[in-house]
C-alpha cells in the first residue's frame, strides 16, 4: 500500500509538470532515448496495452511490476546523484569566487606599488636634469638678446639712411629702406615700454608723414592745374612705390586727387545749363573721356603701378559725374523730351558702357581670371538714369501699335487671289514688330520698362484678337452666299488665331528669357492665349452655322413631306441626298482650308452635335408621323448616320480610319433619334402594348416625354387622354423606370402641355388610321385588330395558332404591326382573304413576300365568315417587299371596286378613313 501511495504521488507530480513543446523537443534531441517512458507523447494506457496485449500476457504481471519497480529505483538513484552533484557544484563555485576576489586584490596592490616607483623615478630624473635645463634657458635667452640687439642696430642704421634718402628725394631707395624699417618696427611692437624703442618708433612715424607730404607736393608740382604732366616721370613713379608702402589710405588719397585733377576740366566744360551739356551733346562727353584716356595711357600710365588701376577709377568717377548730370538734364526736359533723341542717347550710352566694360575686362588680368567678378563695374553705370523716362519710349511703341491695329481694321481684306495664303498678313506683321521692339527694349532696359512693354504687347494682342480677327467673322443673319470663299474667309481667321496662339506662347518664352529675373513672375500671356482660343471657338461656331444654313433647304424639304400619309417604305428620301451633298461640299472644303487638323476634328464634333439637335428638332415640324412614315424616317436616319460617321474623311484624297470615339459620338447622337422613331413606329392600339413599347425603348415615367411621342404620332385629343390615363396607371409599381430619359433630351424644345384633366394641345388625327373596320356585309361580330393580343378566335402575331401563344410585343413584329395594324390594308386584307376563303383555315401571302410567315387569318366555329382573326409575321422594310405590298393593295382595291357593298354599313362599327 505504501508503494502504491508513493507511485500515485509520483504520477500526480509528473502530471502537474507541463513543459513547453520546444523544450520537450530539445530534451528528446539531446537524450536520444528510445525508451517509451521518455516519449514526448507518452500514454500510460497505450503502454499498458502494449505490455499486456491479451489475457494470457496477464500471467507475467508480477515480472513486469518487478521490472518497473527496479526502473523506478534506478531513476531515484540517478536523481540523488544529480542532486548531490549540483550541491557540490554550488559549494565549489563559491570557493572559486572567493579565490578570484583575492587575486583582484593582489593585482590592485601591485599596480599601486608600480605607480609609486614610477613617481620616484620621475623625481630622480628631474633632479638629474635640473642643471641642464638652466643652461638651456640661459642659451635661449642669450640668443634672443643677441638677435634683438642686431635688429635694433639694423633699425637705427636703416632709419638714419631713410632720413638721408628722403632728404635727397631718392624715392626708389627710400621705398626699399622704408619697407625694411617697417618690418623691423613690427618686430619691436612688444618692446614699446622701452623708452628708446618708443622714441625710435615715433621718429619713424614722423618720417612717414613727412614722406607723404613731400610726395604729394611733388605730384602737385608735377601736374598743372589743367592736369598736364610737367614733372619728372621717373621721380613720380618712384614716389608711387613709397606711397604703395605707406598704405592703402595714402594711395587712395593720391588716386582721388589725381582723378579730380583730370576731371576738373570736364566739369568746367560741361557745366549745367550750357548748350554743350544738352542731351543731344552727350556723345561729346564720351568723346572727351576717350581723349583723356588716350592721354593717360600715353603719358600718365607709366607713373602709377598697374595694380592701382587708376584708369578704371578715373572712368568710374567720370560715369558717376555724367550720370548725375544726365539725371538733372532729363528731369528738366522730361515734358519736352524727344523720344527718338532719348532712345538715341540711351543707345549711345549703352554702347559706351559696353566699350568700357570690354576695355577693362580684357586688359585687366585680375578681372579676366577671377570667375567671381562678372563685370568691371561699368554695366549700368550711366544708363539707369534713363529708366524713369523710358515710359516715353513705351508710350511711343504703344501708339505705333495702335496705328498698326487701326490699319489692320480698315485696310486688310481676306486675300482672294492668292489661294496659298492661309493666315492674315497682319498676324505676321504684328509679331515681327514685337520681335524688333523686344530686341530694342532688351538693349535699353530689362527691368520695369521691359515689364511695361510686355503689358503693352498683351494689351494689343487682345485688341487684335477681338477687334480685328473677330470683326472679320460673318455676323448672325449675314446674307452673303455660302460658297467656298465664304468658308475660306472663316478658315483664314481660324488659321490666323491658331498661328497667333502658337506664336504668343513663343513670345512669352522670349520675354521670360530677356527680362530681369526679378520680374519673371509678373510676365504672363495666358489672357492673350485665352482670347485667341475664343476666336478659334467663334470660327468653329461660324463654320457650323454656315453648314447649317447650307443644309437648311434639306430640312425644309424633310418637314414638307407628308409623313402622316406615307403608304410604303421606299429608298432614302431626297432630302437625305441633299444633306449628303451639302456636307460633302462644305466639309470637304473646310477640311482642305483648316491647317491645324485638331481644330477640324473640333469642328466635326460641333457639327455633329448641331446636326443631331436640328435634325431632332425638325421631327416636330414633320408631325403627324404615321407608323410607315416613322419607318421611312428611320431608314433615312440610318442613311444619314452612315455618311455622318465619314465626316472626318470628307475632302481627303485617301481615306483614313475614323476614330472610334467619333463613331460612338455619332451613334450616340442619332441613336436617340432612332429610338424615338422606333417608338413612334409602334401602333398606339392596344394602349397597353404601345405603353410597354415606350417603357422598353424610352424607359422613363416622364409624362411630358410620353406626350411628345403622342404629338409626333398626331393622335386625337380623346385618344391622347385615354393613353395618358393608361400610361399613369401602368407605370405604378414599376421601380426600374427613369424619371426623365436622356433619349428624349433631343426633343426638349417640343411643347407638351398637360392639365389636371389630361392632355391639352394640338391633336391631329392620323390620316388613314383606323381603329378597326366594321364589315357589315360579312356579319355583325366584333372586329379583331391585327395587333390585338391572342384570344379566342385570334391568331398569333407571327403566324401563330388560335391559342395566341406568340407575344405581340416582340420587337421583331414592330415593323409588321406598324404597317398593317392601323391602315386600310388591315381590314381590306382580312376582307379579301376571308371572302376568298369560305370554310375557314389559315391563308398565307408568304409566297410573294419573301418571309417565312405570311398574313394568317383564323376562323372561329361560332363566328361569321367575315370576322378577321389576326395578322402577324415579320415584315422587312425592303424595296421588294414594298413592291409586293403595293401589288397586294392594288388587288384589294380592285376587288373592292367590283363589290362596293362589301364594306357597307352594318352592326360591327366602323372608323372613317
Amino acid at each position: 500500500m505504501a508503494t502504491t501511495t508513493d507511485d500515485t504521488a509520483y504520477v500526480t507530480t509528473t502530471e502537474a509538470i507541463q513543459l513547453a513543446p520546444e523544450l520537450n523537443s530539445s530534451i528528446t534531441h539531446i537524450l536520444r532515448s528510445k525508451d517509451p517512458l521518455d516519449a514526448q507523447e507518452f500514454s500510460s494506457v497505450e503502454y499498458i496495452n502494449k505490455i499486456f496485449p491479451n489475457e494470457h500476457s496477464l500471467s507475467a504481471v508480477d515480472q513486469v511490476l518487478a521490472r518497473l519497480q527496479a526502473k523506478a529505483k534506478q531513476v531515484q538513484e540517478e536523481l540523488r546523484e544529480l542532486t548531490r552533484a549540483q550541491t557540490d557544484g554550488g559549494q565549489k563555485g563559491q570557493e572559486e569566487v572567493e579565490a578570484a576576489k583575492k587575486g583582484i586584490e593582489m593585482l590592485f596592490f601591485k599596480i599601486k606599488e608600480i605607480k609609486e616607483k614610477a613617481t620616484q623615478s620621475e623625481q630622480m630624473v628631474q633632479e638629474i636634469t635640473q642643471d641642464i635645463k638652466s643652461l638651456d634657458y640661459a642659451k635661449r635667452h642669450l640668443t634672443t638678446s643677441i638677435t634683438t640687439l642686431k635688429r635694433l642696430q639694423m633699425l637705427v642704421t636703416a632709419v638714419d639712411q631713410l632720413k638721408a634718402m628722403a632728404q635727397r628725394k631718392q624715392y626708389r631707395e627710400t621705398a626699399q629702406l622704408l619697407e625694411a624699417v617697417l618690418q623691423l618696427i613690427q618686430y619691436f611692437r612688444t618692446f614699446q615700454n622701452v623708452r628708446q624703442i618708443a622714441e625710435l618708433t615715433e621718429s619713424v612715424a614722423r618720417l612717414q608723414s613727412e614722406l607723404e607730404r613731400d610726395i604729394v607736393k611733388d605730384f602737385e608740382h608735377g601736374f598743372t592745374q589743367e592736369g598736364i604732366l610737367v614733372g619728372n616721370i621717373g621721380q613720380l613713379a618712384s614716389a608711387c612705390l613709397v606711397i604703395d608702402i605707406l598704405g592703402e589710405d595714402v594711395r587712395q588719397n593720391l588716386v582721388e586727387w589725381y582723378c579730380k585733377l583730370q576731371l576738373r576740366a570736364y566739369r568746367s566744360v560741361f557745366k549745367p545749363n550750357e548748350e554743350v551739356s544738352a542731351l543731344d551733346n552727350t556723345s561729346r562727353r564720351y568723346a572727351w573721356l576717350k581723349r583723356l584716356l588716350k592721354i593717360h595711357d600715353e603719358e600718365h600710365a607709366h607713373i602709377f603701378p598697374a595694380s592701382w588701376d587708376v584708369s578704371r577709377i578715373l572712368c568710374l568717377q567720370f560715369c558717376q559725374i555724367t550720370r548725375v548730370d544726365l539725371t538733372d538734364i532729363l528731369a528738366r526736359s522730361a515734358s519736352t523730351a524727344d523720344v527718338p533723341l532719348l532712345l538715341q542717347v540711351l543707345q549711345l550710352t549703352l554702347e559706351f558702357e559696353s566699350q568700357l566694360e570690354n576695355r577693362f575686362m580684357s586688359r585687366d588680368v585680375e578681372f579676366a581670371l577671377n570667375e567671381d567678378l562678372e563685370s568691371a563695374g561699368f554695366s549700368e553705370s550711366i544708363s539707369p538714369c534713363f529708366e524713369p523716362y523710358l515710359s516715353l519710349y513705351i508710350e511711343a511703341e504703344d501708339k505705333t501699335l495702335e496705328e498698326k491695329i487701326n490699319e489692320f481694321k480698315l485696310q486688310e481684306p481676306v486675300p482672294e487671289d492668292d489661294l496659298s495664303v492661309t493666315v492674315l498678313a497682319s498676324s505676321t506683321d504684328i509679331f515681327l514688330f514685337y520681335k524688333s521692339a523686344l530686341t530694342n527694349c532688351a538693349k535699353l532696359s530689362r527691368k520695369k520698362p521691359f515689364l511695361d512693354l510686355c503689358t503693352v504687347f498683351g494689351k494689343w494682342l487682345r485688341v487684335y484678337a477681338n477687334d480685328v480677327l473677330l470683326a472679320k467673322l460673318p455676323k448672325q443673319g449675314d446674307k452673303r452666299p455660302i460658297n467656298r470663299e465664304y468658308l475660306r474667309s472663316i478658315c483664314i481667321v481660324l488659321n490666323t488665331a491658331d498661328y497667333s496662339l502658337t506664336t504668343t506662347s513663343q513670345l512669352e518664352e522670349r520675354l521670360w528669357a530677356n527680362i530681369d529675373p526679378e520680374f519673371v513672375d509678373q510676365v504672363t500671356m495666358e489672357p492673350e492665349r485665352q482670347a485667341f482660343l475664343q476666336i478659334i471657338s467663334a470660327c468653329t461656331r461660324a463654320l457650323v452655322r454656315a453648314v447649317e444654313s447650307h443644309y437648311e433647304p434639306a430640312m425644309v424639304s424633310m418637314s414638307k413631306l407628308p409623313w402622316g400619309t406615307v403608304e410604303y417604305v421606299g429608298d432614302q428620301s431626297e432630302y437625305v441626298s441633299m444633306i449628303h451633298a451639302t456636307l460633302k461640299t462644305c466639309v470637304g472644303a473646310i477640311q482642305e482650308l483648316i491647317t491645324n487638323k485638331r481644330y477640324f476634328r473640333t469642328f466635326c464634333d460641333k457639327l455633329i452635335e448641331s446636326f443631331v439637335s436640328r435634325f431632332a428638332a425638325n421631327l416636330t415640324r414633320c408631325k403627324p408621323i404615321s407608323e410607315i412614315g416613322a419607318e421611312q424616317m428611320l431608314l433615312d436616319t440610318q442613311a444619314v448616320k452612315s455618311f455622318l460617321v465619314e465626316t472626318p474623311n470628307l475632302g481627303l484624297e485617301t481615306t483614313v480610319a475614323v476614330p472610334t470615339s467619333f463613331v460612338k459620338f455619332v451613334n450616340r447622337g442619332l441613336g436617340k433619334v432612332e429610338t424615338i422613331l422606333k417608338t413612334a413606329m409602334s401602333p398606339h392600339e392596344p394602349f397597353d402594348m404601345f405603353i410597354d413599347h415606350y417603357f422598353l425603348l424610352i424607359g422613363d415615367r416622364h409624362l411630358g416625354n410620353f406626350q411628345r411621342i403622342l404629338e409626333l404620332k398626331g393622335l386625337k385629343r380623346t385618344e391622347q387622354q385615354q393613353m395618358v390615363d393608361a400610361f399613369l396607371k401602368k407605370q405604378t409599381g414599376m421601380e426600374n423606370l427613369q424619371e426623365n430619359s436622356t433619349v428624349m433630351s433631343v426633343l426638349q424644345g417640343m411643347p407638351a402641355q398637360i392639365s389636371a384633366q389630361g392632355v391639352v394641345g394640338p391633336s391631329a388625327g392620323l390620316a388613314g388610321n383606323m381603329a378597326g373596320l366594321g364589315l357589315a356585309a360579312l356579319g355583325s361580330g366584333p372586329v379583331a385588330g391585327l395587333m390585338t393580343p391572342g384570344g379566342p378566335g385570334t391568331g398569333g402575331a407571327a403566324g401563330g395558332g388560335k391559342d395566341g401563344s406568340n407575344n405581340p410585343y416582340q420587337l421583331s413584329n414592330i415593323v409588321t404591326s406598324s404597317i398593317l395594324s392601323h391602315s386600310p390594308f388591315a381590314a381590306l386584307a382580312a376582307q379579301h382573304l376571308n371572302s376568298n376563303s369560305p370554310g375557314g383555315g389559315a391563308h398565307s401571302l408568304g409566297g410573294d413576300l419573301d418571309t417565312g410567315s405570311g398574313l394568317g387569318v383564323g376562323q372561329g366555329g361560332q363566328q361569321s365568315a367575315g370576322q378577321a382573326g389576326g395578322v402577324g409575321g415579320s415584315f422587312a422594310a425592303g424595296a421588294k417587299i414594298n413592291v409586293n405590298i403595293r401589288k397586294f393593295v392594288a388587288g384589294i382595291r380592285a376587288k373592292k371596286d367590283q363589290d362596293p357593298g362589301a364594306a357597307g354599313g352594318g352592326g360591327g362599327g366602323t372608323s372613317g378613313i
